[in-house]
């Protein structure tokens, strides 16, 4: 594009993102009470009142510190409607209302990302995988990853991705799990502590604490909102056995919905509850084991199939959910969707544990040593990292091209 305007001339935005001025401002207008925009690409976007001066940017409206809105959404009159628009030197769209002479500037880059440009295609952000597709997870240097913001980027955009992504070449360090993680986010706590370790326990409260196979599964099935991401760290792995199996939840999901749409359909509405059988606590949460939004997109996966409590309903019901979870069982079982790797001493594994399933083989608990601690965070803090990281870094390139 040709004679931009340049961003420092331009208004500030409700919020701290970057928004690229990629198209200009070609025109508006005015119907019906709120605000027409064409773009200098052709495409044209409608703005409703109330959305505009809601997203003022005048201290009125927005706190000019935290970037919050202050104003109250019945402060606005029933009747309010642009008055007037016009586009100003720098390129901002100004609007004076009708209500006062309140006169609001709108960032073309903020205005443009928030148009409506009807339902399009949308790119689906996760590359789903089997494991004869992916029989490793991206694995990026851990030592160049947590020295290059760049380069952690592109590990947590891998995360966000496949689902799970590893760093390996870490040096044996006490702390340095819980370091990475937050370095995302916050940990989120569970009934086995801030962290934990893989170990074999006399009397366990888990089947990861003993050393016998582990079928695939996502943790935590038993919580409201189960945890949303996991982290493994591998400080030593001399046994014989134990590796890793890993499997794309959403790729079986998306599977069955094309050639098992049945048992699919069941997976989505059947509630099985899941109690996680301590001396010690109780939890219990229900949910389908594949959930879905509105469009039957899939958000999350809730299956472990040594935590269901019995499944009280109907006969008929009973035969469709155990039909249903069966059929998932058997992919998630199967050969042709299993990543299978060793832990090496160095590599820390993340993986979203609401989409990727993980399990491992059994161990012999006296041919060697096995150390491998464990920490959970949350999805919505490798959102929020992956987005601030990329403001830092744009805000890096923008200064140094400044200069």
């Amino acid at each position: 594009m040709q004679d931009l305007p340049e961003l420092s001339e331009l208004p500030m935005t409700p919020d701290f993102d970057i928004w690229p001025v990629t198209h200009r401002i070609a025109g508006s207008s005015i119907a019906d009470g709120h605000v027409c925009v064409v773009w200098s690409d052709g495409k044209e976007s409608r703005y409703h009142a109330f959305f505009l001066r809601e997203n003022s940017t005048d201290e009125d409206t927005l706190h000019p510190l935290s970037r919050e809105t202050v104003l109250s959404p019945l402060t606005l009159p029933e009747d309010l409607a642009a008055r007037d628009v016009a586009v100003d030197e720098a390129g901002a769209l100004v609007v004076t209302w009708s209500h006062g002479g309140h006169v609001s500037r709108y960032h073309p880059g903020w205005l443009r990302a928030h148009g409506w440009f009807g339902r399009g295609e949308t790119t689906a952000m996760h590359v789903l995988w089997t494991g004869d597709e992916q029989p490793l997870p991206p694995t990026f240097d851990g030592p160049a990853a947590l020295d290059a913001p760049d380069r952690f980027l592109a590990w947590l955009e891998a995360l966000r991705d496949y689902g799970v992504a590893r760093l390996e070449n870490l040096p044996q360090q006490d702390g340095l799990l819980e370091d990475v993680v937050c370095r995302i986010g916050t940990v989120r706590e569970s009934n086995f502590g801030r962290s934990y370790t893989l170990e074999i326990k006399d009397d366990p409260d888990s089947n990861a604490f003993t050393s016998a196979p582990l079928l695939q599964h996502a943790d935590m099935p038993t919580r409201e909102c189960p945890h949303g991401l996991q982290f493994l760290y591998c400080r030593e792995n001399s046994a014989t056995g134990g590796e890793g199996i890993y499997t794309d939840g959403y790729r079986i999901a998306e599977d069955m919905k094309t050639a098992e749409p049945d048992h699919f359909k069941a997976l989505t509405e059947v509630d099985w509850e899941y109690n996680n059988r301590s001396r010690s606590s109780s939890y219990r949460a229900s949910g389908p084991v594949i959930e879905v939004d509105a469009a039957q997109r899939v958000t999350g996966i809730r299956y472990v199939p040594w935590l269901r409590a019995p499944l009280i309903a109907p006969i008929e019901e009973q035969d469709r959910a155990y039909r249903s979870f069966r059929a998932f069982a058997r992919r998630a079982q199967g050969q042709r969707y299993q990543m299978v790797f060793r832990y090496r001493p160095g590599d820390l594994l993340a993986f979203d544990n609401r989409r990727v399933l993980h399990g491992r083989k059994g161990y012999d608990a006296k041919g060697g040593a096995r150390f491998i601690e464990g920490i959970y965070s949350d999805r919505d803090d490798l959102y929020s990292c992956i987005r601030t990281l990329k403001r830092h870094l744009a805000g890096q390139s923008g200064a140094q091209a400044a200069e």
